[in-house]
């Protein structure tokens, strides 16, 4: 792909991304069945509808634009933290655990009653654009983006859709791109059983009405009942989920409309918004996927003029932009700009053997095949084999359990799972369990030591361990320590890990912390 496929493609995107957010604004948390044809606001010409969906994703730009592959959810929450400005439902409740000290992925989960709702997979467009032709890249970042303030179905979301998305620059056939996405995320989850069923409906030849009432009764979701009197509420013969339950059923309402819109933007937004919910999610996703897939210059001028390439935001926090005095924080005014800045970052994000600069520009070498890997294991236990997993994977990452922090370094990379949760008592013990995984990059075997280090009031029973760090497949060293807190004062205690490989310089710390119950 050179620079000139994939400029028009990305901003495809995000006037797509546009269109359909705006055009699904007037009926976002709306319950019922709606017939709208068009815009419905007043004075829409070069004023599209202000969305977080899209804001957010700036943030997240420029934290690439500082740290370019290296960003992780670590960095990423902390431009949250500070650009970010809404604090309602899941973003609320991950910036309320990080600023408590509680880090990603279990910021993103704990105490998080919107944990599976729509706040995460509405930013899966930016590692998209800055992956294209990568779903193996862009969902990783996926993942680190949805684990600030989501997890579990949320977080399967913004997986999902960085498949798919990443993908169709290269794979213009959505039902093949909808099983790519599908491959990236667990099959026993919610959101594969209710896109699945989706699908089902269609290639049996239901109408768009009989896959929609099968939508609404085995796909349920509560995203306007948050929103509704209770006597107000219309679709009653559907049974809703728990609050805040709502990427499944939002997600499956934007397949529906890509499967029976058949490639017509126009009509497969409308069949989405005319659904309610969280219409401008659903609907800007799904228009977000198709302006990757057809290009800006094949998308109708009727829905593309009225918004004239521009971008209004409302959700980020402008007045602290002068913090950032190292890299000057960029607020793209218009599609245009913020596609040619996407176009300057790709190389930021993509290995050397990945893209190639030419005197015509940037092109891009999509991966051979977009489908999921990650779940092989190529080679036999112990062989030497897999020696270039040097981070976790997406489906390594997803599949860790709720209490547990990973971290990778230069030679390794690690996990620390909590025993039950990060709670303590004094007087009762509990444990830190690591696992530590060789990555490949120094190719040779090593000796690791891990130090322990706590503060008074809390004993030790383990305080130094040993062991080898074998550069074969499938081989872990994994150690518990043992914590027994006493006389802790305060509301939280941290334990200090330092990890050395014998005969190597760097430096390996690892905190993890405790919280009074």
């Amino acid at each position: 792909m050179n620079k000139t496929i994939v400029r028009d493609k990305i901003l495809g995107c995000f006037n797509g991304k546009n269109v359909g957010g705006t055009l699904g604004a007037p009926l976002e948390g709306k319950n019922g069945f709606f017939d709208i044809e068009y815009f419905i606001q007043p004075n829409i010409v070069g004023n599209p509808q202000p969305n977080d969906d899209l804001d957010l994703q700036i943030s997240s730009l420029n934290a690439v634009r500082r740290f370019g592959r290296c960003v992780n959810a670590e960095i990423l929450a902390e431009y949250y933290n500070i650009f970010v400005n809404p604090s309602w439902a899941e973003y609320g409740v991950g910036k309320s655990n990080l600023r408590r000290g509680i880090p990603t992925p279990i910021s993103g989960y704990h105490s998080n009653r919107y944990k599976d709702s729509c706040g995460s997979f509405i930013r899966s467009e930016i590692w998209a654009c800055l992956c294209p032709g990568h779903p193996e890249v862009a969902t990783r970042y996926a993942y680190f983006d949805s684990s600030i303030d989501h997890a579990d179905e949320g977080t399967y979301g913004e997986v999902f859709w960085a498949a798919v998305q990443s993908s169709a620059f290269v794979e213009s056939d959505v039902r093949r791109l909808i099983d790519i996405g599908l491959s990236y995320i667990p099959e026993e989850s919610a959101l594969y059983q209710g896109i699945t069923r989706i699908i089902r409906c269609y290639e049996d030849g239901m109408t768009y009405e009989e896959a929609r009432d099968i939508l609404f009764k085995e796909v349920p979701g509560a995203f306007s009942y948050q929103h509704t009197r209770l006597k107000d509420i219309k679709l009653t013969e559907y049974q809703p989920a728990p609050a805040g339950f709502d990427a499944p059923q939002n997600i499956a309402i934007a397949i529906l409309g890509l499967l029976y819109g058949e490639g017509d933007l126009g009509k497969s937004m409308l069949l989405a918004v005319n659904c309610g919910e969280d219409a401008d999610c659903s609907a800007g996703s799904l228009a977000a996927t198709l302006g990757i897939i057809l290009g800006n210059s094949q998308l109708p001028e009727r829905w593309i003029r009225p918004i004239n390439d521009v971008i209004i935001t409302a959700t980020l926090n402008t007045l602290d932009f002068g913090m950032t005095m190292n890299t000057p924080f960029f607020l793209p005014h218009s599609t245009q700009e913020l596609a040619d800045e996407i176009i300057r970052c790709i190389p930021k994000m993509l290995s050397v053997d990945r893209y190639d600069i030419t005197d015509e520009g940037l092109n891009v070498f999509p991966q051979d095949d977009l489908y999921c890997k990650d779940t092989e294991a190529v080679y036999y236990e112990g062989a030497f084999g897999n020696r270039d997993r040097e981070y976790f994977n997406t489906t390594e990452l997803m599949g860790l359990p709720h209490y547990s922090i990973f971290k990778e370094f230069s030679l390794f990379k690690m996990q620390a799972i909590y025993e039950e949760d990060f709670f303590f008592e004094n007087g009762k013990e509990t444990s830190i369990r690591l696992k530590i995984y060789d990555n490949g990059e120094s190719k040779i075997q090593h000796w690791i030591t891990i130090r322990a280090y706590a503060p008074d009031g809390v004993t030790l029973k383990e305080k130094v361990s040993t062991a080898p760090l074998n550069h074969c497949n499938g081989d872990v060293v994994e150690k518990t320590f043992h914590i027994l807190p006493t006389q802790v004062e305060g509301d939280k205690f941290d334990i200090v890990f330092d990890l050395s490989l014998e005969g190597h310089a760097s430096m390996n710390l690892f905190k993890i912390s405790f919280f009074a119950k």
